[in-house]
């Protein structure tokens, strides 16, 4: 079921207000280039500018564009998406009022309903919200079905009903079980099947409104799943549209959209020169390593090293969370491969070419990583990583660490400093392997980097996310990072000396 109030690619027919005041901004928002009087470098920097104030239309406008943006990149981008119910934290002020809410609702219609005789009005009430729901669900095409719930739901008759003492709600929740039984997926078969058992009407009617919320929901996630390809052979086009909007609001009131990317892209630029000028001193044959693709590339490759205190680049901030976890994912990968290191070296002969031991490693390692609340992480690492050690040795007959435990345990310990030398050795190889794996078109062929080989289904997961996210972020984007690396590629040509 397609929420009508998101905007679709298809903007001929559920163009949102934001598409109507845009139709004549279509143009594209570009770099800047010095004018005459103007030093190069003056382009990357944000102009001075009156104040000026934003209204609330044109504030939404641009809200609403993000949003819808936003809301289908997550569906392109994220086979696993699904929309999913928010529940309040334990103990907040939300669920607290929510709860009293609810709780207030159903003891006053059980009251009105314990009166005699009966009062139904409330119950009127919901009787409307159930068939406003039933519609919400049923499938656009069975018109036959919508008649007929009209019929038997109809509010007016339903209303002379009580007025007469010929209301029966039994009747009517019955024939609403009955519909949601034909609606539902199979999933919810069980779910139905318990509202038959209820006997008492103001529990009955608090079941039926949540199976009625689990399947709006599914019906939603069918939607979804049902659009996707769709979405995805338009949403290059489509969020570019939206993002070009954006950036046009935000020029018409004196602000630059691509702020923060541009300063990113400065970095990876500069980095690149650095690296080349050292390359080729004393060289007669100068190397280019400054190109538009090695930029974008290691500007990427930033992302997954990103430090939290500086802003995050425009175009890539639908994705920031995903980029925040394969940082996070790749930080343990190399805590794994580093600790295996220390590990196996240290441990030597006995435990050399134990392929078991080092699976059954790397598995409680992670999963000890992954548990972010404990503080004590180092130290449970390490003691894990000891037992299991002394469990194997044992095993196979060998003598335990005795004196090396110690030892172990320390190395262990000392290699969660990123400035640890066998940390930084690990994090290398790693980083080296996935920049190698953006240059080349053939990742199939790529080797696995020394160390990792314990972690290599994880290491692919990861990789394959990372050349997923650019690759789409390069598709919708690519036209505003060729301007941004084409003014500073000319930028500094022009101060280079002649």
């Amino acid at each position: 079921m397609a929420d009508k109030g998101e905007d679709s690619p298809d903007q001929g027919q559920a163009g949102s207000n934001v598409d109507a005041d845009q139709t004549e901004k279509k143009r594209r928002t570009r770099t800047p280039s010095p004018t005459p009087g103007q030093s190069a470098s003056n382009v990357f920097m944000v102009p001075a500018s009156p104040p000026k104030f934003i209204s609330f239309e044109q504030l939404m406008s641009a809200a609403n564009g993000v949003k819808n943006m936003t809301l289908a990149h997550e569906i392109v981008v994220d086979s696993d998406f699904e929309l999913e119910k928010k529940v309040p934290e334990e103990n907040s002020l939300e669920k607290m009022v929510t709860d009293i809410a609810h709780k207030a609702f159903w003891d006053l219609l059980e009251a009105k309903l314990s009166e005699d005789p009966p009062e139904y009005r409330n119950a009127l009430v919901l009787i409307q919200e159930v068939k406003e729901t039933l519609f919400m669900i049923i499938p656009p095409q069975s018109e036959r079905l919508k008649n007929q719930i009209n019929e038997i739901l109809d509010m007016d008759l339903i209303q002379q009903k009580m007025e007469n003492d010929a209301f029966d709600i039994r009747y009517y929740a019955d024939y609403v079980i009955g519909i949601m039984a034909r609606l539902c997926a199979p999933v919810r078969d069980e779910n139905v099947n318990k509202l038959k058992t209820i006997k008492d009407i103001v529990p009955l009617f608090k079941g039926i409104f949540e199976v009625l919320d689990l399947m709006k929901r599914d019906m939603a996630n069918y939607t979804i799943a049902q659009i996707r390809p769709y979405l995805q052979q338009q949403s290059v086009e489509y969020e570019r549209k939206k993002f070009t909007e954006f950036l046009d609001i935000q020029k018409e009131n004196n602000l630059d959209g691509l702020q923060f990317a541009k300063v990113w892209l400065k970095n990876s630029h500069d980095k690149l020169k650095r690296l080349e000028d050292e390359v080729n001193t004393g060289t007669a044959t100068p190397v280019l390593m400054a190109t538009p693709q090695a930029i974008m590339n290691e500007a990427y490759m930033e992302l997954l090293q990103w430090n939290n205190n500086n802003p995050f680049p425009e175009m890539c901030l639908m994705d920031q969370g995903r980029f925040h976890d394969l940082q996070t994912s790749i930080n343990q990968l190399t805590l794994v491969a580093s600790i295996l290191l220390v590990t196996y070296n240290t441990v030597g002969a006995p435990i050399a070419g134990l392929q078991d031991l080092k699976q059954t490693l790397t598995s409680h390692i992670l999963t000890l990583l992954e548990a972010k609340k404990d503080k004590d992480v180092r130290e449970n690492v390490a003691e894990q990583v000891k037992a299991e050690v002394n469990k194997c040795l044992m095993t196979h007959a060998f003598p335990q660490l005795g004196q090396k435990s110690d030892i172990l345990v320390g190395q262990i310990k000392d290699v969660f400093n990123v400035d640890n030398a066998i940390h930084t050795l690990m994090k290398k190889r790693l980083m080296d392997f996935i920049r190698e794996a953006i240059k080349t078109k053939h990742v199939s062929s790529l080797k696995v980097p020394t160390g990792f080989s314990a972690v290599e289904s994880k290491l692919s997961q990861v990789l394959g996310k990372f050349l997923r996210l650019i690759s789409h972020n390069r598709s919708v984007f690519g036209v505003y990072y060729a301007e941004i690396i084409g003014a500073l590629i000319e930028r500094h040509q022009d101060l280079s000396p002649r």
